[in-house]
């Protein structure tokens, strides 16, 4: 079950469109445990964490020009 586990979870990460769908697959390396892994935490870390907080920082960014019109327009 955990193989059947792992494996889902890393073919899906890697079939998202980006390098992972360029790179051979290591099936059969003597390393392939150690890639699975670093391509898991790759795509947590880099892709989910780093795009969350751009995405955060871009609408706080909209959030302070949204509160800035409205002191504007409160002053009129």
């Amino acid at each position: 079950m955990l193989t059947c586990f792992v494996f889902h979870l890393y073919k899906g990460v890697r079939a998202g469109g980006g390098i992972g769908d360029e790179i051979e697959s290591p099936d059969g390396d003597e390393y392939e445990v150690y890639r699975i892994i670093f391509d898991i935490t790759f795509f947590f870390f880099v892709i989910v964490i780093l795009l969350a907080i751009i995405q955060g920082l871009i609408i706080d960014a909209f959030g302070e020009l949204r509160d800035q019109l409205q002191s504007v327009s409160d002053d009129m």
